[in-house]
């Protein structure tokens, strides 16, 4: 028996209207428990045990478990193909995109040089010499401890980040009808949006605390799998390469990865509005888990994009029945 697309009174639609409704639950639970105490701002960890950490836990799974069987079983869903009608809230959404990323390659890269700069040696600290930072020999001889202190995976996510931001640039370009853009042949470039959540991933498996306490960071790793996910088959969309069956995928996929970030970025947005002890500590880097404006891009561009990509099926399949009572 056959289940993909067996569902006749499932449309893709509903699984929006489940997203929605789940990262508003979730967003409630969560900003009750950052502006409670329940949460300690500054580390990311959990101050005492609530039933709402099990209940938000709860929420955000049963919501992707829906979001998954919706779109897998839905019988109308858009094909695998990018939409080419130019859409001002997509190419807005995608310059916004870029220019969070271009501010995330600079952040990352500013933190790596100062790993890469001084470093502990047997036990003290030592700082390089001005002439002997940039040499091939002194870079060799540390990558040890910038592998191990997560120094490198900072330095990738800069490179694939500043990589990343061309390619939305892009996007921007081609769906504000500036110019157009044959986006299948960026094969390489494509790939770039997924190597910068891959490498934002390994960096956070560098840091040495426990996870599963660390309530901030728990949510961040699984919103940034999620986008590696997206980013995928995102690519394999754009680049028309081995893009079948993947739609149900990438609204999925993306939907999901949107409701993660909104849930990690909108509180944290929140309280540089209206905590100046949060602003403080943010600007003196003394967050464990400080806001990146990447996640709050990539919410809104995600959404945007797949919304897009739904109404321009509509129009298309609008077109054809249109057509065929012509021809009759």
């Amino acid at each position: 028996m056959k289940l993909k697309g067996s569902m006749k009174n499932l449309k893709i639609n509903n699984a929006f209207t489940v997203a929605a409704v789940g990262t508003a639950l979730a967003l409630v639970i969560r900003l009750y428990q950052v502006f409670s105490g329940i949460i300690d701002f500054k580390t990311g960890f959990y101050n005492s045990g609530d039933i709402t950490i099990y209940l938000l836990y709860a929420v955000i799974a049963l919501t992707a478990i829906s979001v998954l069987a919706i779109s897998f079983l839905a019988s109308e869903i858009p094909q695998e193909k990018m939409p080419e009608k130019k859409n001002l809230p997509v190419a807005i959404l995608a310059g916004v995109f870029a220019i969070a990323l271009v501010v995330e390659a600079v952040n990352q890269f500013g933190i790596f040089n100062d790993m890469y700069t001084s470093f502990n040696i047997a036990g003290s600290n030592y700082i390089v010499p001005a002439q002997d930072r940039y040499n091939i020999t002194f870079f060799m001889n540390s990558l040890p401890h910038l592998t191990k202190s997560g120094a490198l995976p900072r330095l990738c996510e800069a490179l694939f980040a500043a990589l990343s931001a061309v390619y939305f640039l892009v996007l921007l370009l081609k769906y504000s009808g500036l110019r157009k853009f044959d986006i299948s042949k960026m094969k390489t470039l494509s790939l770039c949006p997924l190597f910068w959540a891959t490498f934002r991933l390994v960096q956070r498996f560098t840091r040495t605390i426990s996870f599963m306490n660390v309530s901030s960071l728990f949510l961040e790793m699984f919103m940034i799998a999620f986008m590696m996910m997206f980013f995928m088959y995102f690519a394999q969309m754009s680049s028309k390469v081995n893009a079948v069956a993947i739609s149900y995928k990438i609204f999925s996929y993306g939907l999901i990865a949107a409701m993660i970030s909104a849930v990690v970025a909108v509180p944290k947005l929140l309280l540089i509005v209206v905590n100046s002890s949060y602003r403080e500590l943010m600007e003196t880097g003394s967050l464990a888990c400080s806001l990146e404006v990447t996640d709050i891009a990539f919410c809104a561009f995600a959404v945007a994009f797949l919304v897009h990509c739904l109404s321009s099926a509509r129009i298309k399949n609008m077109t054809l029945k249109e057509t065929e009572k012509l021809t009759k």
